[in-house]
């Protein structure tokens, strides 16, 4: 080779480098035309400078490099954003609303480019040059993904949702506290996507952090019933009473698991202990109440022999529970329940009775006691909850038994509001 030509060889090599970057200056330029003029164009020059830059060899492992890509990069998230929002129908006035229906919609290929150019410029910026410009484009970006995970959510779109109610979640135990509500919904649409791996991750990480409920626990015991993990399930349960003894909803899943296999006396032995640790739970009253109810009127078989015994049983739980708690309508609908269904075996009874006018009477005098219970009962359930349906059709045949036509025709009027 000769000298002339290695001398422009040489000559050549600065330049190129000159060349890479100013690659990264192209881009710089552009992004400030674009934030200025808002000129679509610009923008696109910016990437196509940046993505070279990103490429070259003296220029891709500079911190400088990768803060302006993540700049670049979030900017046409952004514009995506917009232009996603001018798409809502007009008819959707609310600002908050359209802008969460445009977060729903917005394709996060961009945002999540912006994440890894920031985290690698964070990794070269040996001398926190760009800390300042970095920390306020993660703040930006958090206020983002909270946008993102609800409006995914509304969309439907659960798995992507998911992913930053986690990431919400992170962000918020760095910062020192604990968002618990964002790890909640996380497990919720886990749940909705059938992902039991993902709720088992997630509530566990709930335990482990010590910010678990009982929802924690419940969540768990059925995402392990669905991954077909009995034994774990069941663990799962036990760990959680112990965690939260008072726990309605864990023991009255407990008491369900018992029932469901056969295993009635367990149950209400458990319940009776926890009454005995706990005489003033109206939960576990109504718990008892309700493995009562269920031994007395199994589903598919005969009722039982001792069928007065344990619906007496389970009306004494119920009358207890509303002592303890008289404005919960829940309990009592279920001491409603007792009455109406005891009335009905009552009924069946005196027709067995027909022929034996004295034990008729007897039986009818017995069935209208149990609609005189039952009647307050419902009443006052309806009075906690007016919008307890259930009740009322049940209270308006009630009234209709016993001769009450306007009371019931009063309940109808209810029911069709």
């Amino acid at each position: 080779m000769n000298k002339s030509v290695k001398f422009f060889i040489a000559l050549s090599i600065p330049v190129v480098a000159f060349s890479q970057s100013a690659k990264v200056q192209t881009a710089w330029r552009n992004l400030q035309d674009y934030e200025t003029s808002k000129d679509v164009s610009s923008l696109a020059k910016a990437k196509e400078a940046i993505d070279l830059a990103t490429n070259y060899e003296d220029t891709k492992e500079k911190a400088k490099t990768w803060v302006y890509r993540s700049k670049i990069y979030y900017a046409l998230f952004k514009n995506s954003l917009e232009q996603e929002e001018k798409k809502v129908p007009a008819t959707v006035t609310d600002k908050n609303e359209r802008l969460t229906k445009a977060y729903g919609a917005v394709s996060t290929d961009n945002f999540k480019e912006t994440d890894v150019a920031s985290t690698k410029a964070l990794t070269l910026d040996k001398d926190k040059s760009y800390q300042a410009d970095l920390a306020m484009l993660g703040m930006q970006m958090l206020n983002d993904v909270n946008n993102l995970a609800v409006g995914k959510y509304n969309a439907g779109k659960y798995k992507e949702a998911m992913g930053y109610f986690e990431e919400s979640y992170g962000a918020s135990k760095m910062m020192g506290k604990k968002d618990t509500s964002q790890l909640t919904n996380a497990i919720i649409c886990a749940q909705k996507e059938k992902d039991n791996e993902k709720v088992k991750y997630y509530d566990q990480k709930a335990i482990d952090e010590k910010i678990s409920a009982p929802f924690n626990y419940s969540s768990m015991y059925d995402a392990k019933l669905g991954l077909k993990d009995t034994a774990g399930a069941v663990q799962t349960l036990k760990s959680g009473l112990i965690a939260f003894p008072n726990s309605k909803e864990l023991r009255d899943r407990e008491t369900e698991r018992l029932l469901s296999i056969g295993k009635y006396d367990e149950a209400i032995a458990g319940l009776d202990q926890a009454i005995a640790d706990n005489p003033k739970n109206a939960n576990l009253y109504r718990a008892r109440g309700d493995a009562f109810f269920s031994v007395a009127n199994p589903k598919k078989t005969a009722k039982p022999k001792n069928y007065d015994e344990l619906m007496g049983k389970a009306e004494e739980s119920y009358k207890k529970a509303t002592e303890l708690d008289p404005k919960n309508a829940d309990v009592w609908g279920n001491l409603g329940v007792v009455y109406n269904n005891w009335s009905v075996e009552q009924s069946l009874r005196c027709d067995d009775l027909i022929k034996q006018a004295t034990k008729l009477k007897e039986c009818e005098a017995k069935t209208k006691e149990m609609y005189d219970k039952a009647i307050p009962a419902f009443e006052k359930a309806i009075d906690l909850n007016p919008n307890d349906r259930a009740s009322m059709k049940i209270l308006e045949k009630l009234y209709l038994l016993t001769n009450q036509p306007d009371k019931a025709a009063k309940v109808h009027a209810m029911m069709k509001k």
